[in-house]
């Protein structure tokens, strides 16, 4: 760890301590007075000054990455060239994200037009570091729209903060869907809202909820189609017939590569319900140990992998 530290240049790593320092008087200071808005306006300076241009150049790679932070223009649409946000709009989103709590990488902020939001990953992080929170929630249903572009998602949170009362509260949240959407995609969005709903409750906060993937990338329309685009729309819609009419695992892994290295959202969600419902009853029907070893390099996932040892146990005791 002390190797991986060194190699990091010395003005960032003093960049970090700052920032960290000044971070940490903001959040340990819960004082409703001018005591905590001096502190904060004297870290908002503190960490602008800190985040010079040299500084922001490793932060500005984390955007347009789940590893650092989404962002709505990390999609370009046809026809325009790539138009990330500026340097300056960044360290003020990132400002914003910091003093809440939250960190610069692993998704827990995306960037939506030139302002911060909260991710689903952001308020799980939030929450955790609620003192004495315990809280579960489910999802008893999913109900779909009849055009499918939107779902209305039913989410059962309990929660309880230290020794006080439990708390049960019934929610429900209308999420954008889509064609190929799933319910587990739906119930992913709903959890977002949730989460936000509870922390705001807890903390007495009133922050918004977003997450750039739920942003609509226009498409900019022409009369003349390049060759490229309409190669890669039909095999888009090659792709697409054959994960719908895929009727067993071992035609519907055939486009699995494809699938995985595309950037297609839409695309990999619809071949991941369609794992869900063709991966159970294949190992279901596997009668012998060797059929079942050919079967288990093909499968990633853990609740498949899950199915795939009951399966081995099951057949382990016949033999």
């Amino acid at each position: 760890m002390a190797q991986e530290i060194s190699t990091i240049p010395q003005n960032q790593l003093v960049a970090a301590e700052t920032i960290n320092s000044q971070v940490l008087a903001v959040l340990s200071d819960k004082s409703q007075n001018f005591t905590n808005a001096f502190a904060m306006a004297n870290a908002i300076t503190v960490i602008r000054n800190v985040l010079t241009p040299d500084v922001m150049q490793p932060i500005m790679s984390l955007a347009g990455s789940k590893l650092g932070f989404r962002t709505d223009r990390d999609k370009p649409s046809k026809g325009q060239m790539p138009n990330p946000y500026p340097l300056e709009t960044v360290k003020d989103c990132l400002i914003d994200a910091v003093l809440l709590g939250l960190n610069p990488t692993g998704n827990q902020f995306n960037i939506i037009a030139s302002n911060m939001y909260v991710t689903k990953e952001g308020f799980t992080f939030l929450l955790k570091k609620v003192k004495g929170l315990k809280y579960s929630i489910i999802y008893p249903s999913v109900n779909f729209s009849n055009d499918k572009q939107t779902a209305l998602v039913v989410c059962n949170i309990t929660y309880q903060v230290g020794e006080e009362k439990e708390v049960k509260q019934v929610l429900e949240f209308t999420v954008k869907a889509g064609n190929y959407a799933t319910s587990d995609s739906c119930i992913g969005k709903a959890e977002r809202k949730a989460k936000c709903w509870l922390y705001n409750h807890v903390a007495g906060t009133d922050l918004t909820d977003g997450d750039a993937e739920d942003i609509s990338y226009t498409e900019v329309s022409s009369n003349r189609i390049s060759k490229e685009d309409q190669i890669a729309e039909k095999e888009r819609n090659r792709v697409i017939n054959h994960i719908e009419k895929a009727k067993k695992f071992g035609s519907l892994i055939q486009v699995r590569d494809l699938v995985s290295n595309s950037d297609d959202i839409e695309l990999q969600e619809m071949y991941i319900a369609k794992e869900d419902e063709l991966i159970p009853p294949a190992i279901e029907g596997i009668e012998n140990l060797k059929d079942l070893e050919k079967l288990s390099p093909l499968i990633t996932r853990e609740e498949h992998i899950i199915l795939l040892d009951d399966k081995k146990r099951e057949l382990s005791g016949k033999a």
